[in-house]
């Protein structure tokens, strides 16, 4: 396998939409232990996962983006307009719901970021792979603690990949982790100080 191979592989399996599945089964069994509670949350979170993945391929198949990373950030505002507005769904569902406050914490977080990394992204396009997978691997780190520091490897190796296939500049890529970081880390104390985990 060649190293663009490679970079391929890692850039798909990090990818955000991939990642975000199992942030509800991770963090409602952690805060309740019931598997089937964090089971049934995982679905839903699903639901709205596909709707943005399906939006992503409907842009690409009609040419409003020019393929799935949405990586020209001249399309990127319609991308963070629809996800601002998925968000507020997934929230509203929460709040009907009664779900766990948790994920409500989390999805206020995300909302936020959208927000945030619009406005970034009118000067620097931000790699979106790269902060997803800063903010959740930090946050395992921090959580978890041991061994799960070493999966702040993954942050560098996520970041190569996409230098590699050519998706981003080393920039783009530095602000993705620092954005994803920091952004966990403000979570993290948030969810610490309102005693939701």
């Amino acid at each position: 396998m060649s190293l663009s191979s490679f970079a391929q592989v890692i850039s798909f399996l990090f990818n955000p939409v991939l990642l975000l599945v199992f942030v509800p089964l991770l963090l409602v069994y952690k805060t309740t232990n019931n598997v089937v509670l964090a089971l049934a949350w995982t679905g839903y979170t699903m639901i709205f996962l596909l709707a943005m993945t399906f939006f992503i391929i409907y842009g690409v198949h009609k040419k409003i983006f020019t393929d799935m990373d949405v990586s020209k950030r001249t399309q990127r505002p319609l991308l963070f307009i629809v996800g601002f507005v998925i968000g507020l769904i997934y929230l509203w569902g929460l709040f009907f719901l009664n779900g766990p406050k948790i994920l409500m914490a989390i999805i206020i977080g995300l909302i936020v970021s959208i927000i945030l990394l619009s406005l970034i992204n009118t000067r620097l396009k931000v790699s979106i792979h790269v902060a997803t997978v800063s903010a959740l691997i930090f946050s395992l780190a921090v959580t978890y603690q041991g061994f799960y520091y070493l999966t702040l490897l993954l942050i560098p190796t996520v970041a190569w990949a996409r230098l590699k296939i050519k998706r981003h500049t080393l920039p783009e890529t530095i602000v993705g982790a620092c954005f994803g970081i920091l952004l966990s880390l403000g979570m993290y104390l948030s969810v610490k100080h309102f005693s939701l985990y």
